[in-house]
């Protein structure tokens, strides 16, 4: 045994054999010819496998042709039925798997002279350095007995290198000779079969890491458009629109909510549509089947309080083939005229409550300068490599940038430009679609908002700062107080009803059957927690009384009300 050893580290200084592995981080030797060829030894090996992991330990997987540790190729590592040969239970005494190492060898011309032995013999691991005054070198290393295979791991390879005094620079891993033998009198396996080395450079795997940073900026012309607001009703958004914030010179505009609009429907064919005025007081405008490309008129309605009667309200909702409403803004709080897009729809011409001239243009191209904006959207790599990058931003249209490829440690910028009429908070994110692994790797969101100030001009006749030359004859008046009284009320003062009578009968009045054809005085004294309908009939009543009262200043007449009933 002493003889082999003294052979083998003799041969290893003696020549080398060039065969330099570049498998980023795995190496391979070819598949060493079967030697011992008269039983299937766990000592006569087939391959072995060098891997860098990538927390930077190696581990050198030994595949032999027979069983791990079976010296007489019975299948069996514990014991021998061969006289000749000595099986002792795992890697017995008579047993021995040696690697010789060169860390750090870089040039194949230059002969290999290991600087570390690793020695797994009579069940039990030494390592030894070149070097006497090189210790503590075990700690890094562990060696198996596999089912399949012996497997060597060093640890920490960096800090294994560091002990033998290697600095951290030097080829990963080096070079290599592997042996091992049995006491069966033929000759010892080597790896490779010359008795040189191996050359084998390794680079820690690529670890797939996700790490986009998206950077969202804004650049705007100028603060935005001049609008001019009428004093109106604040919580319903009553507000008018001028083009250039002096409505003496507009020959375009909207105020006092919008009246009348002229639709026409950009599909194809024909469609059945639902107009309706959202607020207040839900109210039907439009139900028909209109054509593509012909207009159609969509007229306000005369129901409602002061200030919505003979108006489209705050919006409408527009719905066609029953199918989920779209919204459009129709207060004068937001541009709206010819050009407005909603949905399948276009505005083609249209008038509001307090403006002889019809409302202004939009065009559907275009953007006045002061209103104009430009994103830009930067993405920056600190992961690894990805593919099919894009951006999105959920006020653009998308994506605003891609697909491209970005790798690792470098940026792209994109940029989108926008028209804008309000204050608006844009968000965007960006994506890849692969990044070494089969899932798709997401930034962080980014958020840019972009205020545009408004240049308000109020009404003298309303703030107090009139003169004779303001046109305050009534057609722009303060907001009117509406109220009521509840039901309770007029259920207490019986006195104080007008028109009607308590005995006077509900369905009479309402044309709709009630449970019971109840008084309008039994209708008032329904419970409050009794089921819907019941509730109805009180509160109809209580309208009913407030409306027909002249003491009351109450929002709805006496037939508003009842038409309110009828349609419920």
């Amino acid at each position: 045994m002493k003889s082999i050893k003294t052979f083998l580290s003799a041969a290893l200084l003696s020549f080398v054999v060039s065969s330099t592995g570049f498998a980023a981080n795995t190496y391979t030797t070819p598949i060493d010819a079967q030697e011992i060829t008269a039983f299937n030894s766990g000592y006569d090996i087939k391959d072995i496998t060098f891997t860098l992991n990538a927390d930077f330990s190696l581990t050198a997987e030994i595949v032999p042709y027979g069983v791990p540790g079976d010296a007489d190729g019975d299948g069996d590592p514990n014991a021998s039925t061969n006289p000749a040969i000595i099986d002792e239970p795992g890697v017995g005494a008579t047993e021995f798997l040696r690697m010789a190492l060169q860390c750090g060898a870089a040039d194949p011309s230059v002969p290999c002279i290991p600087n570390v032995q690793i020695i797994y013999n009579n069940n039990n691991l030494m390592v030894m350095a070149a070097d006497p005054a090189v210790t503590g070198l075990a700690q890094y290393v562990t060696f198996e007995v596999l089912l399949d295979h012996y497997k060597m791991t060093i640890t920490d390879l960096a800090a294994f290198k560091a002990a033998l005094g290697m600095p951290p620079a030097t080829v990963d891993f080096g070079a290599f000779n592997f042996s091992a033998s049995f006491t069966d009198l033929a000759p010892d396996d080597i790896v490779p079969d010359t008795g040189g080395c191996n050359y084998v450079s390794l680079q820690p795997p690529v670890v797939a890491q996700c790490a986009l940073v998206l950077a969202k900026t804004s650049s705007v012309s100028t603060v935005g458009p001049v609008i001019s607001y009428q004093e109106g009703n604040e919580e319903e958004g009553d507000h008018d629109y001028y083009q250039d914030g002096d409505s003496s010179l507009e020959t375009c505009g909207c105020m006092g909510k919008v009246s009348e609009l002229i639709l026409m429907y950009t599909g194809t064919g024909s469609v059945d549509v639902d107009i309706n005025r959202k607020k207040p007081f839900g109210v039907s405008l439009y139900s028909g089947t209109v054509q593509a490309g012909v207009p159609f008129i969509v007229s306000g309605n005369s129901f409602g309080p002061n200030g919505f009667k003979e108006t489209l309200g705050v919006a409408i909702s527009i719905s066609t083939n029953g199918g989920e409403p779209v919204e459009l803004h129709t207060s004068c709080s937001k541009p709206i005229g010819a050009g407005t897009v909603v949905g399948d729809f276009v505005v083609v011409s249209g008038q509001s409550r307090k403006h002889s001239m019809p409302l202004c243009e939009i065009a559907p191209v275009g953007c006045p300068v002061n209103q104009q904006v430009t994103y830009t959207y930067t993405v920056t790599n600190n992961g690894t490599d990805v593919t099919g990058l894009t951006v999105v931003d959920d006020n653009m249209i998308d994506p605003v940038g891609g697909p491209v490829d970005l790798l690792a440690n470098t940026a792209v910028s994109f940029t989108a430009d926008a028209c804008l009429h309000e204050t608006t908070t844009n968000t965007a994110s960006a994506s890849a679609a692969t990044f070494g692994t089969d899932e798709a790797c997401v930034s962080n969101t980014a958020s840019a908002t972009v205020e545009m100030l408004i240049n308000i001009e109020t009404d003298p006749c309303l703030d107090g700062t009139a003169t004779e030359d303001d046109d305050c004859d009534g057609t722009t008046t303060e907001p009117v107080a509406f109220e009521g009284c509840s039901a309770s009320y007029w259920k207490r003062h019986r006195g104080a009803w007008a028109t009607y009578s308590p005995g006077d009968r509900f369905d009479a009045i309402f044309g709709v059957d009630a449970s019971g054809n109840k008084k309008l005085m039994k209708a008032l004294k329904s419970k409050k927690r009794k089921h819907a309908s019941k509730q109805l009939t009180r509160e109809a009543v209580a309208a009913l009384l407030n409306a027909s009262s002249a003491e009351v200043n109450y929002a709805l007449t006496a037939g508003e009300v009842i038409s309110i009933v009828v349609n419920a």
